[in-house]
């Protein structure tokens, strides 16, 4: 089973994400607003023995509520190359706290070790073969409103299973930040 941890968004700030969605504006597969979620590791494939240790791995994990600052729209992996237009977050020292304390407690029970910097996002939309000049335009033409910062007080385990329509996220734990 493929598996990561993540943050999920309010609601109300769900929502408001979601108005930055405009498929008549750019040719992208933009994502269902109930998928939206701040990674903060993706596991990949596990056994289901494998997952159960990642699971109370997690559960021992102390950390504390993590904040949440988003500073606007943004591409990955680069402006040059732009495959995924997100709502960018900030590092913000919690954020990351929680992103090391994450990443320890899986790599103490066996998960490779992420050699690639942390970029803390919501996906909107895979953009795809869009020209980038396309993706550019957007990104300066979008009316884009200030976000308010929020705190994460849990993050979840979640199981993804890949469909023809998209991945579909399942909860297999909730966690609460307690440290």
């Amino acid at each position: 089973m493929r598996l990561f941890t993540a943050i999920d968004l309010p609601d109300g700030f769900r929502n408001e994400v979601a108005d930055l969605q405009a498929p008549s504006a750019l040719d992208a597969r933009w994502t269902d607003p109930a998928q939206f979620h701040v990674t903060l590791r993706f596991i990949g494939d596990a056994s289901p023995e494998r997952a159960a240790r990642y699971e109370q791995a997690l559960a021992d994990l102390t950390a504390p509520a993590a904040r949440c600052e988003p500073y606007g729209l943004d591409v990955l992996p680069s402006r040059r190359s732009p495959r995924v237009l997100v709502l960018g977050l900030e590092r913000t020292d919690s954020l990351l706290a929680l992103h090391t304390a994450v990443g320890d407690a899986l790599e103490r029970e066996g998960l490779s070790p992420d050699d690639r910097d942390y970029t803390p996002h919501v996906t909107l939309a895979r953009v795809g073969d869009t020209a980038p000049e396309t993706v550019h335009a957007f990104l300066r033409t979008a009316d884009v409103p200030s976000f308010p910062a929020f705190q994460a007080d849990r993050f979840v385990l979640y199981k993804s299973t890949l469909t023809s329509d998209g991945a579909v996220y399942d909860p297999r734990a909730i966690y609460p930040l307690n440290g």
